[in-house]
Parts: C-alpha cells; structure tokens; sequence
C-alpha cells in the first residue's frame, strides 16, 4: 500500500512497519529515521554506499515503507523535517547529566504523544469504546511490561462500574480465551503484535467469536490482521530505557483516550458508579 503522504504521519508509519522487515532492512529503515540523512541533495547512489547496500536494496525498503519508491521517501522525509512541528527525539547517552537526561526523557516524551495525536483514528478509538461498552465480559492480555498497561486500564474501568479481567499467564490466557462468546471483547496490547504467549491465546479468543481490540506499534502484525478494532501506537524504543519505555507512555495515553471516551457514551452510568467506588475507598484517605 502506497502511502498518501501526510508530512505528520510520515515517521509514525516508517517506525510501524520495521517490525515487518528482514533485520537488514531495518537497519537501513531506522537510517533513514536519523534527522537530515536523506538530505535533499543526496542521491540514491550516495546513500546506497553510505550504507554498503545496493541501489535495489534502497528502493525495496523504500516501497516496504509504504512509499512509490526512494525520491518520494526522501521527498517526505525532508517535509516532515522542515516542518514547524518537528522535534527530533534524542537518545540518551551514558554520560548524560541528570539535567540532560530528564530534559531528553520528557522531551521525548512530548514528541511521542505529538506523533500519536497526528496519526490516532478518532473513528476506530469510538467503536472500540462502543464494542467495551456492550460486551458481557472484557479480558485484557498483555505480557511483560505491557501488563501493567492492561493492570491500569482494569483499574480505570472498575471505577466505572466495568468488570474486566486480566490472566497472569499464558495459562490462564488460554483458559479464558477457551471460554468467550460472540458477546465479548478481548484488548490486547502489544508493542511488537507477534510475541506468542500472547497470538495463541488471540487466535483461541477469535475462533470463539470473541470481538478483539488490539493496541500495536505493528500494522503488519498477525495481531493487526486479526483485530475487529486495531489502535495504533507509534513509538520509537529508547535503548537505555528499553523498548517499552516511551512506547509504555503511548499506550497509556491512548487507554486514556479509550477510557474517557467510554464515559462519554454512558455518562449517567459513570456518575453513579463513580460516586459508588470513591466513596468506598474514602477511608483509606484519612
């Protein structure tokens, strides 16, 4: 699929198609990331040698990238990095300061919610809402350090009055994925949508009818192909913080934005409910 190419969009989709790519293509992907590599007065045979590749090489990860080819890539990059928006990221660095790191961290992080606001479907966010809103029962699977995102998003839910649930293992994922209907919804979140304690129990969850909501980095990802309602969330891993740091604030912001849209379609629901469960943990703020 060839891009339509909004200069706000043009790095959030690079960055979600690199899992998709050979570990060499990768590599070549994520130097076109860098700010100003692909300059405009660069040529295809600069840069093929710049990165000890050949020209051919360039225009397929060019075209896996979504682009008609290397000069319509280059030719959006250099938009979106001419741009008044634009703020490259910066990786931190072992001997940073503490000064430089936090300014890096938050810096960073204020990129990453700009991205997704440019590129969240506002239309996919609201039928995902709809869908929590009508199921019976709601499981929410993750691994690793996605789990806590699915931890607070249980929380947030129960203050509404929702119940969800969230297995522990691959176990229990498997168990309850088993056991749904045509009436329920399964979120996943998933930085990559391919770690496979976690596709086993989706494929189950599917052939039992469940709806599945999924939040990836990943479009090409069996997890994308196999959601009724998949939320995307671009970001780009910080080595020193591991690949689910900025990429963890993403996927909270975008369970905000579910969560509030949610109250939105039930507001009567939510003020009952709301008032029920901050009075009963009242006491414990004493």
């Amino acid at each position: 699929m060839i891009l339509s190419v909004d200069i706000n969009q043009v790095i959030p989709n690079i960055r979600m198609r690199l899992p998709s790519l050979t570990r060499t293509e990768q590599s070549i992907a994520e130097s076109f990331l860098k700010p100003h590599f692909l300059n405009r007065s660069v040529s295809i045979n600069e840069v093929a040698e710049r990165l000890g590749v050949s020209t051919a090489l360039v225009v397929k990860v060019s075209k896996k990238l979504g682009f008609s080819g290397f000069k319509q890539l280059k030719d959006a990059l250099n938009a979106h990095h001419d741009s008044d928006t634009y703020a490259p990221s910066e990786q931190l660095q072992l001997d940073d300061s503490c000064e430089q790191i936090v300014t890096k961290v938050l810096k960073n992080s204020i990129n990453a919610l700009q991205e997704i606001l440019n590129f969240v479907d506002a239309n996919m966010v609201s039928a995902a809402a709809d869908a929590i809103i009508r199921a019976h029962h709601i499981e929410l699977y993750a691994v690793g350090g996605s789990t806590i995102i699915c931890e607070d998003f249980q929380h947030k839910l129960l203050r509404f009055g929702i119940r969800s649930n969230v297995p522990k293992d691959r176990h229990l994922m498997l168990m309850s994925a088993s056991v749904l209907t045509d009436k329920d919804v399964v979120l996943v979140v998933s930085h990559s949508g391919q770690t496979v304690d976690l596709m086993d129990a989706v494929r189950l969850a599917k052939q039992s009818g469940a709806t599945v909501i999924s939040i990836t980095n990943n479009y090409h990802a069996e997890l994308s192909q196999l959601s009724n309602y998949p939320l995307y969330a671009p970001a780009s891993p910080e080595p020193l913080l591991g690949k689910n740091g900025i990429a963890r604030l993403v996927k909270l912001a975008m369970i905000d934005s579910l969560y509030a849209t949610i109250a939105s379609k039930i507001p009567q629901v939510v003020e009952d409910n709301l008032e029920k469960t901050t009075q009963a943990v009242a006491l414990l703020h004493r």
